[in-house]
């Protein structure tokens, strides 16, 4: 790994730094100040991932260094020469982590607060999708009591109804039988010739 080289490069150079080792050449080469920030802090967030986020992590990528590498298209060898260049040169080298600090510091506040936005937003929804809920059920009760009240309307008014339909059957019935005594007190008259003709001479002199 990346990270436990670039470690022992460090404590190597520290070592031989102590003997008097001349600086080191600029390399042909050198990786910039701007892609070793970079390539520190993925090192940093790929060796930080746990959980979840590492098995998906070691699922997609199997080799993380060649990963790094092939991103910044560089070599280990490249990596490890610019890195002992700057790290003799401790202006560059504090230059670089204190890049490396905030940058991660950044991210680190940057992913907090948008899982608190998230976290927000879910109870939102979740407030709201319970508001939603409680206003469906209190339509259902109204829609069951206007059910209801319908239903009731319904039969009272099919109770007026029968009603009168039953007064009209009991009207027609009574004229019915009025206009058969009727008649058959006419021919019960006619028949007893209780009516006396009417004579050609009514009304002549």
């Amino acid at each position: 790994m990346i990270v436990k080289r670039t470690t022992l490069v460090l404590i190597g150079i520290l070592f031989l730094g102590c003997y008097g080792l001349k600086n080191p050449k600029k390399p042909k080469n050198l990786i910039s100040k701007d892609d070793m920030v970079n390539i520190l802090i993925d090192i940093r967030l790929i060796s930080a991932t746990t959980g979840n986020n590492k098995r998906t992590l070691d699922k997609e990528v199997t080799d993380k260094e060649a990963y790094i590498l092939n991103k910044y298209n560089i070599d280990s060898l490249q990596f490890a020469l610019s890195n002992e260049y700057y790290a003799y040169r401790v202006d560059d080298y504090d230059d670089i982590y204190t890049r490396v600090k905030d940058s991660l510091e950044a991210l680190k506040i940057y992913y907090k607060d948008l899982e608190t936005k998230e976290i927000n937003t879910k109870k939102k929804q979740d407030s709201l999708r319970e508001l939603v809920k409680k206003d469906r059920l209190m339509l259902n009760k109204k829609l069951d009591s206007v059910k209801i009240a319908m239903q009731k309307d319904t039969l009272g008014l099919k109770m007026k109804l029968d009603s009168i339909r039953t007064a009209h059957q009991s009207i027609r019935r009574e004229i019915e039988n009025d206009s058969l005594l009727e008649v058959e007190f006419m021919e019960q008259v006619k028949k007893e010739g209780l009516i006396p003709p009417v004579s050609d001479n009514v009304g002549q002199d």
